[in-house]
């Protein structure tokens, strides 16, 4: 039996639910939620009075997440702001990933490469091994994208904001988020030409229609992993990024039927077009990525 990575990879992480820095009953909740990854924030959800103590709930939630085997992650305050005391609280729990907001330039992340590197060696963690997550809240930072994700080997995803955002690009914000379109667009194009898994940007709307139609745009773009506020909307996002047993067995059969209709086998059938091929076997594929991982 071949055996696989005991972390899962960058690619099959559906769901990444944040969770306030400081409350452990929320990190409880998480844990159980079915995530993938698990993000603490020290940033927006932690108040600055609040963040020593934080940071020493957030080691203990790292454990115990590496424990479920989950991916746990941090999100820091800038460097220039708390990020330099964050790292230093919460490095001894070995996040997975560490997550900068505001992301707008390679200076960035090579400064927290070398913050991060400096920490591991004094931890006895891995060398590299802990993943930058930049965070893209601006338009400074989505046009500096490609320079960004190209400045060190630490990152391997990406996250698009939405409220920051939208302030930023003085965008009025409406359920259906078409004003966020081209964002996400050039933000996925950008990820992909970089090898970078993009994380889309959460649904902040509570409502169970806003959140379905709002999946259904993030997958027909092509989105594959998603930042998740609300615990309750985990089971939906693993549910679109995950193909089912029946989106499977139909899939199965559409690149069979795709092989032998030119040989004039199809008897009437449905007439199967290269693009429906072509998705069903890029599901196929995805479905038994996910499989190994349960």
């Amino acid at each position: 039996m071949k055996l696989i990575d005991a972390v899962r990879p960058p690619s099959l992480r559906r769901a990444w639910l944040f969770v306030p820095g400081n409350d452990i009953s929320r990190h409880a909740i998480a844990m159980k939620s079915g995530a993938d990854a698990i993000v603490a924030d020290l940033e927006e959800m932690t108040a600055p009075e609040d963040r020593v103590q934080a940071r020493q709930r957030i080691v203990a939630m790292l454990r115990e997440t590496a424990a479920l085997g989950l991916i746990g992650a941090v999100r820091i305050n800038k460097l220039e702001h708390d990020g330099h005391a964050d790292l230093q609280g919460i490095m001894a729990g070995a996040p997975r990933a560490v997550f900068l907001p505001h992301s707008e330039s390679a200076t960035q992340m090579i400064a927290l490469d070398a913050a991060l590197s400096a920490l591991e060696t004094a931890h006895g963690i891995s060398p590299g091994s802990t993943e930058i997550v930049p965070t893209i809240e601006s338009a400074k930072g989505l046009v500096a994208l490609a320079g960004i994700l190209s400045a060190t080997s630490r990152i391997r995803c990406c996250m698009l904001a939405v409220e920051d955002l939208a302030a930023n690009l003085g965008a009025k914000r409406t359920p259906g988020a078409t004003e966020l379109l081209y964002a996400r667009s050039r933000f996925l194009i950008e990820c992909i030409a970089a090898e970078c898994v993009a994380i889309d940007l959460p649904c902040t709307y509570r409502s169970e229609d806003v959140l379905t139609a709002d999946l259904d745009l993030s997958t027909q773009l092509g989105f594959t992993s998603k930042c998740v506020v609300f615990a309750e909307h985990v089971p939906a996002v693993n549910n679109a990024l995950t193909p089912s047993p029946e989106a499977i067995s139909e899939a199965v059969e559409r690149v069979a039927a795709y092989a032998i209709q030119d040989m004039g086998m199809m008897n009437g059938k449905h007439w199967i077009d290269a693009p429906e091929r072509n998705n069903a076997a890029r599901l196929i594929a995805r479905h038994k990525a996910l499989a190994a991982y349960g």
